[in-house]
């Protein structure tokens, strides 16, 4: 078996992601749907010609001793791919990521232009959320090129994994990733501070964020740009200020009211024939949402967002505002059933 091969089929089918276990098929997902490829059930001899064709020796005897092996392999043909491997009852299983080499634009994705256009600030909190498999790594690198096509800075970006490698335009990046180049984020935050980073970039690093440095650093004077894994703007900013003990949220609800500088959440709805639609939830605060957040009443902004700086949307507007579900509707990106089942869920998040 060709590992190159299949990772080259699910490649040029539009897939993103190849999975391998011994006893089933090989599965592709596209569209975040798995499938079936057209090849026989793997046996032990097929995982064990992948790891020869993707590892040294000296990997191979590492994942065998601690049955966890990770890596990136970029400039590999047919593309850039993440590779994971783990064992189930003994066995190894292989889970492949394809890594696009380029990087997106925010017109490639259908990010909001007016959510990108706030991070011409010079210091504040901007906030990118949304759940599992939304797409915020890419959104977060569209936001990172966007910056570096614009803006004379130093940015910083730390994520788990690495997915894309920046040319240097106008910025200069420095990318650490979480377990091999630093250990805790604390560190990062660190070293940004002695670096005079510019923007620090803190991805979906998929585990426990030291919301209090965060905040820290932004109430020094710095720009940062924070993903988390909420579904709208009111879960998030909840998610972080309940991170904190009672005694000093009102600290916290004063830093937020004068630097976030913005919130925006973003989900993919799949319509039948496959495709996934990008729709946007997005907080712009100004003088009347800031007094809001600085008296804790998060809650509150929901009914607000007429009031909220222009551009601000809601998942369920009905007012078609670009970015939301009944813009898209409206344009017929959208098909009614998708959109109703994802409001309908989205709702129940909030009750």
């Amino acid at each position: 078996m060709n590992v190159e091969h299949l990772i080259e089929m699910v490649f040029q089918s539009g897939g993103n992601e190849l999975h391998m276990k011994i006893g089933s098929k090989p599965l592709m997902r596209k569209n975040n749907a798995l499938k079936q490829m057209d090849f026989p059930a793997l046996v032990e001899q097929d995982m064990k010609d992948l790891q020869s064709e993707l590892l040294s020796e000296d990997e191979i005897a590492k994942f065998e001793k601690i049955g966890v092996y990770e890596s990136n392999h970029f400039g590999k043909p047919p593309c850039n791919f993440r590779l994971s491997l783990f064992h189930s009852q003994q066995k190894p299983i292989a889970y492949i990521k394809i890594i696009n080499s380029n990087v997106p634009s925010i017109q490639d994705i259908g990010f909001p232009e007016s959510a990108a256009n706030l991070l011409s600030a010079a210091k504040g909190l901007f906030i990118l959320s949304g759940p599992a498999r939304s797409g915020i790594s890419t959104s977060m690198a569209a936001l990172v090129e966007y910056m570096n096509n614009k803006f004379r800075r130093h940015i910083l970006v730390i994520e788990d994994p690495i997915e894309y490698y920046y040319q240097p335009k106008e910025s200069i990046i420095s990318q650490r990733q979480f377990s091999k180049d630093i250990y805790m984020i604390e560190q990062g935050i660190n070293f940004a501070k002695r670096m005079d980073v510019d923007t620090l970039v803190i991805g979906d690093l998929k585990r426990d964020i030291p919301f209090k440095n965060i905040i820290e650093y932004v109430a020094g004077g710095h720009l940062v740009v924070l993903c988390m894994q909420n579904l709208g703007f009111t879960s998030a900013l909840e998610k972080l200020i309940f991170s904190f003990p009672e005694s000093y949220r009102e600290y916290v609800n004063v830093v937020l009211s004068e630097n976030l500088i913005g919130v925006c959440s973003q989900a993919l709805i799949t319509n039948t024939n496959g495709r996934r639609v990008p729709v946007h939830e997005i907080l712009i605060p100004n003088k009347n949402s800031a007094g809001i957040i600085s008296m804790g009443k998060y809650s509150q902004l929901r009914n607000n967002i007429a009031t909220a700086g222009s551009g601000s949307i809601l998942f369920d507007t009905d007012k078609g505002r670009p970015g939301s579900v009944a813009e898209k509707l409206a344009k017929g990106d959208l098909e009614k059933a998708a959109a109703d089942a994802f409001l309908e869920y989205y709702k129940s998040t909030m009750s």
